[in-house]
């Protein structure tokens, strides 16, 4: 009996496809908290490879391939146009994810990005890690993560020209008013008011996501910005403040 043995090219086949990861890239100027950053990312997502860049310029390397994730960090505004215009073009299939220091003082040219649905999802400072980490899986899965405070102040600008992308759409999801005077702090995509209908019957997430196709990750995001459009701590607050209205009609439901 004669032990068989794979071929040296067979071997180093093999080691290629298991080299190869998706990368995630941190395009930023170096500080601390993007080494934080960059850092809990390695660790949160093992299976790809985290790129730290510090110039637009490196996004043209030919090496740079299979992107499944751009991370923006104080990157001055007038570069933007030019930053973003190489990603389109050279990393199609990526995500572009911005990180901000606080969603309501997002520069004005910036804002106009998300509002004609360039950039993917837009992640402020404040987060809890976690749900940083959280949304960063939403947008490498080909999601979308904008806070309420962003969509309120891009609102005025759909009313007066019609609906943009960025709040019409979180990746076919029709942005629709809430349906109550309590929830006016933001608007709610018809997939979370189709998700806050299945918390109002007390429904868990892992069923919520097994019922809608999603993952239970992406279906705690949905939730957790559910609570921040309603200004609400729990499913309890939700469901109460959803159902409540001032002798108007019943809230609308959930359309295709």
């Amino acid at each position: 009996m004669y032990r068989t043995g794979s071929s040296l090219s067979e071997f180093e086949d093999n080691n290629k496809v298991l080299a190869k990861k998706t990368k995630i890239v941190m395009l930023a100027r170096a500080d601390l908290l993007a080494e934080c950053l960059t850092q809990a990312i390695s660790t949160r997502f093992q299976g790809n490879e985290v790129v730290s860049l510090s110039e637009a310029d490196s996004l043209l390397d030919g090496n740079l391939d299979d992107v499944a994730l751009i991370m923006l960090y104080r990157l001055p505004a007038s570069t933007f146009p030019s930053v973003i215009r190489t990603i389109h073009e050279f990393h199609p299939r990526a995500s572009i994810g911005l990180v901000v220091e606080n969603a309501d003082e997002v520069d004005s040219s910036i804002a106009g990005f998300v509002d004609e649905g360039l950039i993917h999802g837009v992640l402020p400072l404040n987060l809890h890690l976690d749900v940083c980490l959280t949304a960063i899986d939403l947008l490498m899965k080909g999601g979308e993560h904008f806070p309420a405070a962003l969509l309120r102040r891009l609102a005025p600008r759909s009313e007066a020209g019609g609906a943009t992308p960025a709040q019409r759409e979180t990746r076919g999801e029709t942005m629709i008013p809430a349906p109550k005077s309590d929830i006016g702090r933001g608007l709610l995509t018809s997939r979370e008011v189709q998700i806050l209908d299945l918390i109002c019957m007390g429904t868990q997430n892992k069923i919520i996501a097994d019922r809608l196709g999603l993952s239970e990750n992406t279906v705690k995001v949905h939730v957790r910005n559910i609570y921040k459009k309603m200004n609400v701590r729990n499913r309890t607050e939700a469901a109460s403040r959803y159902f409540r209205h001032d002798g108007d009609a019943s809230p609308p439901r959930w359309r295709n």
